[in-house]
């Protein structure tokens, strides 16, 4: 049996911090965070860096 390589394997993320699109999914082949419409990468944080970000934000 032949593996369709053109088809994505993705799941639905939230909204694009770029553009505030609802287009955002994670490729999962990739590993990366990709907007559909704008093209923006995103990266998940750790959650180490998500508490250093958080704690960063808290103090402003």
């Amino acid at each position: 049996m032949k593996k369709n390589k053109s088809k994505k394997e993705v799941i639905k993320k939230d909204e694009c911090a770029e553009c505030g699109s609802n287009n955002v999914v994670y490729d999962k082949k990739k590993q990366q965070i990709i907007c559909d419409d704008c093209g923006a990468i995103f990266e998940e944080l750790t959650p180490e860096q998500e508490k250093k970000f958080e704690k960063a934000h808290e103090q402003g």
